[in-house]
């Protein structure tokens, strides 16, 4: 350990770099910049738009990349492992019908290694518990979150970021900092300085009803044979009902029951966790396709009154620039790059952006800042797209599939996630990679990443291609 290291709760935190570093957006994303941020020796807050803590909110898989420093946060590891929820994947027929059971996560496999060393990475977190367990880890470290500070505008010059926010009493000010990350979701308004132009987000055809139902009520209100068929793993499950053009994830854990349905969009639903309906709401949109489970549908229908929240699913085609003209601003997470939930990867990649950015900051130092961001962008966007465009094959796949043939033949039902995802540790590949990135930023050298499908070499693509796709399999 360096004479300039320290440490602070368990936590080494690398010597000073001097670069100040303000996250607008306190969600997964955001919390995880300023933890790794902190670890690298930066300075560093947070600016969050909801009043206080947001807890809100259903299930999340994150996969081992994403918790690659997690060894480095001691508590946080303890916590992360002891709330996590380790159920076993299967694939179902919507009238009920197992068509293959799965079991463990690939990167669990007995001699499988992971990037996430020391830690075993379950399917399941709760988002509760997620936000509690970043947000705790920063008060012991003393990463200060400010909130009620909604993001108006993002501008920069040569010396510094700005962001303009405007606060819950009316007024607006201006705060400034070496690097500004809008970490701040889908609807983020700095587009228009870092690219240049407004980049609106676009609907992806569907929607889902996502929630928790409590364990409790729906052991009070069922039967004994429903509750056999349901509970009775020690694990528990991470179910996929499959129909035409819709899917249901049923994640059955001690404590609860989280749903997410898929359904295609009819322009009801919003994307905010209060867009709440009922769950006749939600039964009725099921029995559009008429045969589902009756005992998963008489789950469904214990959905607690306004607990039930009507998803949007918004996307933007991919942006190759997530870092501005000036390198101060840059974005991160659903800011930059919006998946869809059957990617499986949405908060992976936000994690995976925060270890990288963090690092190269590092490996920059202070006053070459904004090479840094930019050469994380490079070193990050075919990767990200790549992982993107998963979430439409896999939806393809699942709202398509002929059922009967891949009850007789599971293997035709090829949604997968490779090991050149979940090996992947974005900290060392930023190290290995730095050098090389920043001369064909700088200069135009030849640089080809290594952090996508092995022998694939990166093609643009576009939302409209994509839907045109699932256009031709109906």
């Amino acid at each position: 350990m360096s004479s300039t290291d320290s440490v602070v709760d368990g936590v080494r935190r690398l010597s000073p770099t001097g670069i100040s570093i303000l996250v607008v957006g306190g969600g997964v994303g955001g919390m995880m910049t300023a933890l790794e941020s902190w670890r690298q020796g930066h300075d560093v807050r947070i600016l969050e738009r909801n009043p206080k803590l947001d807890t809100i909110g259903d299930c999340l898989g994150i996969l081992p990349p994403g918790w690659s420093t997690l060894r480095f946060f001691p508590k946080m590891k303890e916590q992360f492992e002891r709330e996590s929820y380790d159920v076993e994947f299967s694939f179902w027929r919507y009238e009920g019908r197992l068509i293959e059971h799965r079991g463990e996560a690939e990167w669990n496999y007995p001699g499988a290694v992971h990037s996430a060393k020391d830690v075993r990475v379950p399917w399941m977190e709760t988002r509760s518990s997620i936000a509690n367990m970043l947000t705790q880890q920063c008060e012991r470290l003393g990463i200060k979150v400010e909130y009620g500070n909604t993001a108006v505008s993002y501008d920069e010059n040569e010396n510094e970021a700005i962001v303009t926010i405007a606060k819950l009493d009316g007024t607006t000010a201006k705060e400034t900092a070496d690097i500004i990350v809008a970490a701040d979701g889908v609807a983020t308004t700095s587009h228009e300085h870092v690219t240049g132009r407004k980049v609106r987000a676009e609907s992806s055809g569907y929607a889902l009803y996502r929630g928790l139902i409590p364990m409790d009520l729906l052991k009070s209100k069922l039967s004994a044979a429903t509750q056999e068929k349901f509970f009775s793993s020690p694990r528990g499950d991470f179910r996929i009902y499959m129909a035409t053009d819709r899917h249901a994830n049923i994640i059955i854990t001690r404590d609860f029951v989280c749903y997410a349905i898929t359904y295609k969009e009819d322009g009801h639903s919003k994307e905010s966790w209060r867009a709440a309906v009922s769950a006749d709401d939600v039964l009725k949109r099921l029995n559009e396709t008429p045969g589902w489970d009756p005992e998963l549908v008489d789950i469904i229908s214990l959905i607690p009154e306004k607990s039930c929240v009507d998803w949007t699913l918004l996307w933007r085609d991919p942006q190759p620039q997530w870092a501005s003209k000036g390198g101060r601003v840059v974005q991160l997470g659903d800011s930059a790059h919006s998946f869809l939930p059957t990617s499986g990867n949405g908060a992976t990649q936000a994690l995976e952006d925060a270890l990288s950015l963090a690092t190269c900051l590092r490996l920059a130092g202070k006053g070459k800042e904004q090479t840094a961001t930019k050469v994380h962008n490079a070193l990050r966007f075919e990767r990200v797209s790549t992982i993107q465009k998963t979430g439409f094959a896999n939806r393809r796949l699942m709202h398509h599939i002929d059922l009967d043939a891949a009850e007789a033949h599971p293997e035709l039902i090829t949604m997968t996630l490779p090991a050149w995802i979940w090996t992947h540790d974005p900290v060392e590949y930023a190290k290995e990679n730095y050098a090389a990135a920043e001369a064909h930023v700088t200069n135009g050298a030849p640089f080809k990443n290594t952090n996508g499908p092995p022998g694939v070499t990166y093609e643009p693509w576009d939302i409209a291609s994509e839907m045109g796709k699932e256009t031709l399999s109906t």
